[in-house]
C-alpha cells in the first residue's frame, strides 16, 4: 500500500515538473517576436514616446495579423544562406589580396570585411533559432 502512494506521488511530481518545465520552455518564431515587440513597447510608453509607442503598437498588428511560423523560418534560412554567400565571397577577396601581395592596409580592410560578414552570420544563426 505504501508503495501505491509512493507511486502516486512520483507520477504528480513527473506531471508537475513536466508541466512547469513546458511553461518555461522559450518563445520561438513568431511568439518571441511579439514578445520582443511588446517588451520594447513597454520601455517606450514608460519612456513617454508616443511615437515610438504608435510604430510598435503597428509592428505588433501587423506581426500578429500576417506572422507564420513556417514562413518567418524559412526567411530566416534564406538570411543565413545569403550571409554564408557573403562570407565565402568576403573569403575569397582576402584569399585574393594576400595572394597579389596587395598592401597591408588593403589586406586589413579585407579582414575587417570577413569579420563583419561572420557577425552578420553568426547573428543571422541565432536568428533561426528564436
Amino acid at each position: 500500500m505504501q508503495m501505491k502512494h509512493g507511486m502516486y506521488g512520483l507520477v504528480l511530481g513527473l506531471v508537475f515538473s513536466a508541466t512547469t518545465w513546458a511553461e518555461e520552455a522559450p518563445k520561438v518564431g513568431c511568439a518571441a517576436k511579439l514578445d520582443a515587440i511588446s517588451a520594447q513597447l513597454a520601455q517606450a510608453k514608460a519612456a513617454g514616446n508616443k511615437h515610438k509607442v504608435a510604430g510598435l503598437e503597428k509592428a505588433y498588428n501587423e506581426v500578429s495579423t500576417h506572422c507564420d511560423d513556417d514562413s518567418l523560418y524559412a526567411e530566416r534560412l534564406a538570411k543565413v544562406e545569403e550571409s554564408e554567400e557573403k562570407l565565402t565571397e568576403r573569403q575569397n577577396e582576402l584569399a585574393e589580396a594576400i595572394e597579389e601581395g596587395k598592401s597591408m592596409d588593403k589586406i586589413s580592410k579585407k579582414r575587417a570585411k570577413v569579420a563583419e560578414a561572420e557577425a552578420e552570420l553568426a547573428e543571422a544563426r541565432a536568428e533561426l533559432t528564436h
